[in-house]
């Protein structure tokens, strides 16, 4: 019978999960390695969080040796994958990834509106939504969240000291919101100095109907806007990182 992960230790981290299974039965640095064919160094820096989460196949041989369901070892190594930023909407997003009867082919796919050749798309339909300047799809894991897009990060903006940000070029996921979450971070389209563009930044709501854009790199400047100067706002949820069968097809 594989064995269960309660509901707490679903939000905590890969590598602590490792070493509670790993202690409740009484295995060693040594052994654990041995049986997935590593070494001790390794399997010690993943219970520290001093390396990335392992690959799907070491994963698999984890769940083996402690006999766990292998989807749920993958969705919590992946959501530990996300920036600190945004990790509770990426953990999120892996607790409702469909399991019913599902296998690690089923795929969704969301458009991506944008690359660095391109910049962030700004263009509206008639619906509100933002228009992609690329004709290309996100291939990722499908989830009962609803992802509407990816978009590429097209500065360095939002990338914080110590890696726990995004980078220009990193794949962004995306939610439609209605309404603006404080401190939230986002694909936000707007109107200023009639002009109409698009950033990635992370929203602080102030008195009134102000809203500041900040980035996470100080070297960056703050926009300062009104609710009235946005158009559309897309709450970013996850990264493509996360997603080791992400795939992107293009289109010309």
């Amino acid at each position: 019978m594989i064995g269960s992960i309660d509901e707490e230790v679903l939000v905590s981290n890969f590598g602590d999960l490792v070493k509670r299974l790993r202690k409740e039965r009484s295995l060693t640095l040594e052994a654990v390695a041995k049986k997935i064919g590593s070494h001790k160094g390794y399997v010690s820096g993943i219970e520290n969080d001093k390396v990335n989460p392992p690959s799907v196949k070491i994963i698999k041989k984890f769940a083996k040796l402690f006999n766990q369901d292998e989807r749920t070892l993958v969705r919590i190594a992946w959501a530990d994958k996300a920036p600190a930023i945004i990790r509770e909407d990426a953990q999120r997003v892996m607790a409702l990834a469909d399991t019913e009867g599902a296998s690690p082919v089923d795929l969704s796919r969301v458009p991506l509106l944008n690359t660095l050749a391109t910049g962030y798309a700004s263009e509206l339909s008639a619906d509100g939504r933002v228009k992609p300047s690329v004709n290309a799809t996100l291939t990722l894991p499908k989830s009962r969240l609803p992802l509407d897009a990816a978009a590429t990060v097209c500065d360095d903006a939002m990338d914080q000291q110590g890696g726990s940000g995004f980078s220009r070029g990193d794949v962004v996921l995306l939610a439609r919101e209605e309404k603006i979450r404080n401190g939230s971070i986002v694909y936000i389209v707007f109107s200023l100095r009639q002009k109409r563009q698009s950033l990635v930044r992370q929203v602080m709501l102030e008195q009134g109907d102000h809203i500041v854009l900040q980035p996470l790199n100080k070297e960056f400047p703050l926009e300062f806007l009104t609710h009235d100067d946005v158009d559309a706002v897309y709450r970013v949820v996850g990264k493509v990182g996360m997603f080791e069968t992400a795939g992107v097809d293009m289109k010309v």
